[in-house]
């Protein structure tokens, strides 16, 4: 008799685990999500600056002014970027130096979501252990029932 409350104890701290382990799991994979979005948009900051230092220098293009609306503008010097460091704070450096700094945030976002899919990878080896056992408890409660 004591057994049935000893199974159905573990059964519960196994359940509770195990849904602390999926909203982890999809807490990761969201986080992974925006380091890739950000990755590709840091990627395409890069191709536009190789664009702009080949071919710019006169060039009319459409700078967006916000809420999908733009203007045209005509580039002046490709030469320098105004380039966001944190903190609402901007600086203005040489087109490659910009390039350079896109390409280690890139490196840095690329280490974190290697660290992400690590992480995603041990919860959903512990979730694939717990799995069975909760099933084979629920299986053995339904039968006492």
């Amino acid at each position: 008799m004591a057994e049935k409350p000893v199974n159905h104890e573990r059964l519960q701290k196994l359940q509770d685990e195990l849904r602390s382990l999926i909203a982890q799991a999809d807490q990761l994979r969201a986080q992974i999500d925006i380091v890739n979005a950000t990755i590709q948009d840091l990627a395409a900051s890069i191709e536009v600056l190789d664009y702009i230092k080949k071919y710019g220098e006169g060039k009319t293009v459409l700078v967006p002014i916000g809420a999908g609306n733009f203007i045209r503008a005509k580039i002046e010097k490709p030469d320098k970027v105004i380039m966001g460091v944190g903190g609402r704070l901007s600086v203005e450096v040489d087109i490659d130096d910009a390039r350079k700094m896109i390409e280690e945030r890139i490196g840095t976002l690329e280490s974190l979501r290697l660290d992400l899919l690590r992480k995603l990878e041990e919860v959903n080896r512990r979730i694939n252990e717990i799995l069975p056992q909760v099933e084979q408890l629920a299986r053995e409660e339904e039968k006492k029932a």
